[in-house]
Order: structure tokens, then sequence, then C-alpha cells
């Protein structure tokens, strides 16, 4: 759905530095624990008076709009131009992503859409609260960047939506809120994306959505339409992949091209550690935040970088990488010395000594950015590179969809099935229990264990044909 190339519904010209009286009720969901009620406040609205938006405005005022009778008036102030950067028009984003997410459409022509400023919005509505500026930058730093753009990029599906239908943008309206999570139902969305939604709007309309009963109901509905599934087994054997790293074309490392060691020394870091592409990604090559021992390696992000769960626990914790097979007495222990990450890392650092630009342990060792720091996406792409190649180096045809992320759960389900702690799970993988390891992480990796119930039963035939 495009952007008209008018201004958004309902909105009068106004002189510059005019004032408009909203309200909006309070809430906690942007981290406020304001009363509920509500605030007045008069702000400006920056919107260019030509005869053509006159007209379209005039023409707007026609409109009849579909309201709640407990409906509430957002900032309408704060739909201003400006500001592209901070989302991406034409898409539904989840900060759970459980699948694909099919586009809603944008039939508009980008060069003439007016740009929809999420980031003054969001300012105002904290401003409405009488915060403070520099409280305000506190309390907008309180969520992750990549968060606030998945936001942000929902609230201009949801403008672009009351566009399209004629609806009012700067009311909440409860059966509008049902319909467009309706519309992301039709076309396919999860219900964890739609949750993401939920969210989203909340901190716009400074409502708790997700407690209202129509949308606890609604909810629960998609989940029988469209339940959560969850695939048990995973795309690819982590057995293969380690028995290809063994051999050609991964090894001998010190003769490999770099790229090639690259891949296998990301991967196997990703698997020992069962860590995050983005922790990985914020990882060092200088001390103190590598250390070398006789029999390990210590790794910890830099400080500045800032986890999923930012807690001393979350910030602080190491990686903590074992020797494997330090001291081989025959092939097959020559073999799994291959695997060894410490080893692995130490000819990585190597290779990449000459070409280094950054103390990020991971650079790129290629194209005009030879030897800048890895972004998360070239390592997720290193990791699925690694499987795909493993793969066809062992004959075997890969697997479709191999996601980066995958390597969490198959670290954690081998380490569960080889009798890894509870402690060890958690501590490795950064989780709070062991149920969200079953939850998110465990895969079935020895489903032929489960044939054993059934060679049971069916040995009732050994003794029916005697």
């Amino acid at each position: 759905m495009g952007l008209p190339r008018s201004r958004p519904d309902g909105v009068t010209p106004q002189p510059k530095g005019s004032s408009l009286l909203c309200t909006l009720p309070g809430s906690s969901s942007i981290g406020s624990r304001h009363p509920h009620g509500s605030v007045g406040f008069s702000t400006s609205l920056c919107v260019p008076t030509d005869s053509s938006d006159t007209q379209n405005n005039q023409e707007s005022t026609k409109r009849k709009h579909h309201s709640h009778p407990n409906s509430t008036k957002l900032a309408t102030a704060s739909l201003v131009l400006g500001s592209p950067q901070y989302f991406n028009r034409g898409t539904v984003d989840s900060s759970i992503n459980t699948g694909p997410t099919p586009p809603r459409s944008n039939s508009t022509s980008q060069s003439s859409k007016p740009q929809f400023d999420c980031v003054a919005l969001e300012t105002q509505i904290l401003k409405n609260k009488g915060f403070s500026d520099a409280m305000i930058s506190t309390m907008r730093a309180a969520r992750k960047s990549t968060s606030a753009r998945a936001y942000y990029r929902v609230w201009t599906s949801y403008k672009q939506w009351c566009l399209k239908h004629k609806m009012n943008f700067d009311k909440f309206s409860l059966p509008n809120l049902l319909e467009f999570l309706q519309e992301g139902v039709s076309l396919g969305l999860s219900l964890g994306s739609l949750r993401s939604q939920i969210s989203a709007l909340s901190i716009l309309f400074q409502r708790r959505l997700a407690f209202l009963s129509d949308v606890k109901t609604f909810l629960q509905r998609v989940a029988h339409v469209a339940p959560p599934f969850r695939k048990p087994v995973a795309t690819w054997d982590l057995t293969l992949v380690l028995k290809a790293l063994q051999r050609a074309p991964f090894e001998p490392m010190k003769s490999i091209p770099l790229q090639w060691v690259t891949w296998k020394t990301v991967f196997l870091i990703a698997i020992a550690s069962a860590r995050r592409v983005s922790e990985n990604s914020a990882l060092s090559c200088r001390t103190p935040f590598l250390t070398f021992h006789s029999d390990r390696a210590v790794l910890r992000t830099v400080p500045t970088f800032l986890p999923k769960v930012v807690s001393a626990f979350h910030i602080n914790q190491e990686i903590t990488i074992p020797t494997f097979c330090p001291l081989p007495a025959n092939p097959k222990e020559a073999a799994l010395h291959s695997l060894d990450l410490v080893c692995a890392l130490k000819f990585y650092l190597h290779r990449v000594r000459d070409i280094q630009k950054t103390d990020s342990l991971f650079v790129l060792n290629s194209g005009p950015q030879k030897g800048a720091s890895a972004t998360k996406t070239s390592i997720s792409r290193w990791i699925k590179q690694t499987v795909h190649r493993a793969y066809v180096a062992q004959g075997v045809t890969p697997p479709d969809k191999i996601k980066a992320h995958s390597t969490r759960g198959m670290s954690t389900t081998w380490a569960f099935c080889n009798q890894a702690s509870a402690e060890q799970l958690c501590k490795a993988a950064m989780l709070t229990s062991l149920h969200s390891f079953a939850k998110f992480y465990h895969f079935d990796t020895f489903a032929a264990h489960d044939t054993r119930f059934g060679r049971k039963v069916l040995q009732a035939a050994v003794g029916s044909s005697t």
C-alpha cells in the first residue's frame, strides 16, 4: 500500500507554529509509569499548503471515518515529513521472525511519496508526558535500533492501511486495529508477526492492546487458523558438515584460500559457542577481549556491544573455546585435530594479519572494503556458505533455506544429547532456563531412538508366526 501524494488524512492546513490540543492515554509500554488518563499538549505542524494539498484536504474532510466509541486520539501534530532513513516502506516487519513475511503492497511511486517521520512522532508522544529532551533521548535508547526500525515499519504500514481504507489514523479504534491484523492474516503473517505488530501499535497509541479482551480472542483464533508450527528436525546435518571440515577444500588451513579459512573459523566458533551472529560480529582480536591459554581461548564482546538482553550477566559473559585433540597420536585423532578451534583461530589471525584494518575479530577478506569489520549479514552468509559447501564437498545435495541462527539450536541440541548439564547449556547459549532451550532451540537429532517402541509392538508378529 503506497503513501498517497497528499498529506495524511484528516490534517487541516495550519500556519507554522499553530497549536493542536490532543489527548493520549497513559501507559507503561515505553517505560513510563504515567497514570492512565489524558494529557493535553500543544505542538507545531509543518505542512506545505499548495493548491493541490488544499484540495485534497477538503476532500478528506468529507470522508466518513470509522471510529470506536472508546477511540483515543493520536497526536496528529506529529505526522510530519522527513527522516526517511528510519523505516523501510512496503514491508510489515516482525521482531520475531518465524518465517517469510509477505510484504504489503506498495503501489505509489516512492519519489512522489511524503515521508512519515516516526522518530518525530515517538518524540512527541514522550513530550506529551512532560519528559525533557534529555530524558526522551534516554527513553528512546532503551529500545534497540533494530526493534525501533521494526516498530516504525509497523507504524508506517498501519498509516498506509488507514489511508487506503479511508480510516482515521490519528485515533485508536479497536475495529480498525483488528481489521488491520486480519489483513495480515490474509497475507500469511505468522502469529509471532501479529504479536509484534500489536506491541508496536501499543507504543503508538499508548495502550496495552495485548490485554484487550477482543485482541486476546483474535490471537487465540489466529493460533487455530495458522498454528505456530516449528519444524522439529534440523534442515542440515552437523555430523556431515564436521566431517567435510576435516578434509579438502577446508584443509590444510595453511595453504587453502583465505575465504575458506574464514568460513571454517566462523562456523566453528558459531557451533562451539552457541552464540548469536550479532555477538560473533562484536568479538575483538585484541587483548583482553581475546586471550589464548594452553588449553583454551577466551573471547569477550567489545564494551560498545549491547546483547539482545542487556544485563550484567549477558554483557560480561565470556566465550570459552577448548582445544580439541591437541596432541594427535593416530590418523583419526589427527583428523579430529583439524576441528581444533583454538588452532583454527590462530591460523585465521595469522592469515588476516596483513589486511586487517580494525580490531574486529572477523574482517572482510575481499572487495573494496577488504580488511574492514564484517557485519552480521556477512557472518550469516559465511555460516550458510560453509554448510552449503560442506554438502557439495560430500557429494550431497545441499538443503534449502539454511539459516545461520540454526547453529544455536544445533549446538545446544548436540551438547544436550551428549549429557551436557542444564547449567552448561544455559550459560553457553545465555538462556534463562531449559524451557527456552526446549521451546526455541531443541532439535530431534536422534529421532531413530523413538523407533524402539514401534519395533517392540511389531515383534508380536514374531510370536504369531511360530
